[in-house]
């Protein structure tokens, strides 16, 4: 018998104790470190052992029996069970140096392309460890409601959807979550499309990387925005180097009618620039739809945050005025939900769908049914809307918090979209190095996201860097500002400034 099965358990792990101590058995009997036939310690035993309650023993022990681990013996004793899943043979011991240089094989002669020198917006995973998160994408618990999205997490998982959502949906999507894309997501955006002209996708970077995919050639000319989303321009630099970049003012994309014309495509944020948040006003978005017909290029419209309308309504998405299927429509329903959901969706005439939908299904089949149904389930019980509302109360109050503060420091130029948004692009002065000021801001509990990445390599300036108040409580911002203009004052003194 074991008398003392070694044990840690951590009360304030993200796990409950009970799902802690069956993790623990779990691993001991895979690791042969107890075997088939080993009796275990009383739940009495071991609760005084732990120190926890004895009904957390045994309520893990009758999880562990029901799933084949241990099996119950006379007089309430357990053993690990004959049945338990213990591999016969014992592990080889590799050579160290080879498992850690990768054995003889010569990766760089190997591989006939490189993705790892993109460049990627930093986002701590201990984020929510910094007292003064201003972290862009982030979900806040108080503006989640959990609660609800597990009822609907259990209904997908009911038996009336159980067939449906754990089968191979093959090039199809679930047809419960498209239904409520076409009548209530794109129509809030003046966009009237069918079933066969969506297609879902693992969140709008996915989509982004399937139009690319089957848009862009080597031998094809693209025109996205400077600065732009870091992820899109890294997509289109691993199918071209005819990129051009086309700068930015107070209504976004800069129309270029020279460049425009060498085009095939151009990617734009109309709605809400990343990052600078300016939105493309009517007469502009009308030109460039002008422009696309006389020059035949198509447009990709990125509208990754309509939602968060809150200051006032906002502009209807580009596509709402294409009339000739040239604009390529991508959403994202994780902004608005959380960002681990990983759901978005593409809205396009049928030929590039149907091939969109081809090639997802190579890559990835299709986004995971549980997902797409749950997701489903929260827009059509409301859910989704009353999310909607209290995120647009919430972050109405943070973006007047940090407007306030900045404007009471007076150290920086920032732009914020005007019907909402969830962050600030600000600049700040010319001798300001944003890596450094992030770096300096980390040490007094305050994130920032340096803006260097969203400009294209080599000339990026230094002094730009993205505030967002999605992810902080509204009574924390004023005191962040704080201590990022206290860092801001440490290097200038340091700059001799």
């Amino acid at each position: 018998m074991l008398d003392h099965l070694i044990i840690n358990l951590d009360p304030e792990g993200d796990a409950s104790l009970q799902a802690q101590l069956r993790q623990s058995v779990v691993e001991a009997i895979l690791s042969r470190a107890i075997l088939p036939g080993d009796k275990l310690p009383s739940s009495r035993a071991l609760a005084d052992q732990l120190g926890i309650s004895r009904n957390t023993v045994v309520l893990a022990y009758q999880a562990l029996i029901d799933t084949g681990f241990i099996e119950a013996r006379e007089r309430s004793s357990h053993v690990v069970s004959s049945e338990a899943p213990v591999g016969n043979l014992e592990p080889q011991m590799a050579d160290e140096t080879q498992a850690i240089s990768g054995g003889k094989v010569n990766w760089d002669d190997k591989l006939v392309s490189s993705c790892s020198d993109i460049r990627t917006v930093a986002k701590p995973l201990n984020w929510r460890e910094y007292p003064y998160p201003f972290v862009y994408g982030q979900v806040d618990d108080e503006l989640f409601s959990l609660t609800a999205w597990r009822d609907c997490a259990r209904q997908a998982l009911g038996m009336r959807n159980f067939g449906r959502m754990v089968g191979d949906f093959g090039l199809s999507d679930d047809p419960m979550l498209v239904n409520y894309i076409c009548s209530r997501s794109l129509p809030r955006r003046g966009i009237t499309a069918r079933p066969e002209q969506i297609l879902v996708t693992l969140g709008a970077q996915n989509a982004l990387y399937l139009v690319a995919q089957l848009l862009v050639s080597p031998e094809r000319r693209v025109v996205i925005e400077d600065p732009a989303y870091p992820d899109l321009r890294d997509i289109l630099e691993q199918r071209t180097s005819s990129i051009t970049g086309l700068p930015v003012d107070s209504g976004g994309l800069v129309l270029d009618e020279a460049a425009l014309a060498e085009s095939d495509a151009v990617f734009i944020t109309p709605s809400h620039q990343c990052p600078t948040t300016h939105t493309m006003p009517a007469s502009r978005r009308r030109e460039l739809l002008d422009l696309a017909g006389r020059h035949d290029f198509i447009i990709v419209e990125d509208d990754y945050e309509f939602e968060m309308n809150f200051l006032e309504s906002a502009t209807p998405a580009l596509k709402s005025q294409d009339r000739d299927g040239r604009v390529v429509y991508v959403g994202s329903l994780s902004k608005s939900v959380f960002p681990g959901l990983r759901l978005g969706y593409l809205v396009a005439p049928e030929p590039l769908i149907n091939e969109a939908r081809a090639l997802r299904h190579l890559i990835l089949r299709h986004p995971p049914g549980h997902a797409q149904r749950t997701l489903a389930y929260f827009m059509a019980l409301g859910h989704y809307d009353a999310q909607i509302r209290r995120l647009r109360r919430h972050l109405a109050g943070r973006r007047g918090a940090l407007q306030q503060a900045l404007d009471r420091h007076r150290l920086f130029t920032q732009t914020a979209s005007h019907f909402g948004g969830t962050s600030f692009w600000v600049r700040g002065p010319d001798w300001l190095d944003s890596r450094r000021l992030a770096d300096r801001a980390a040490e007094k509990g305050v994130l920032i996201e340096p803006g260097d990445v969203f400009f294209r390599r080599g000339d990026a300036p230094l002094n730009h860097f993205r505030l967002a108040y999605s992810s902080i409580p509204e009574v924390r911002i004023a005191e962040g500002v704080d201590r990022l203009a206290a860092a801001v004052e440490e290097l200038r003194r340091e700059a001799g400034g």
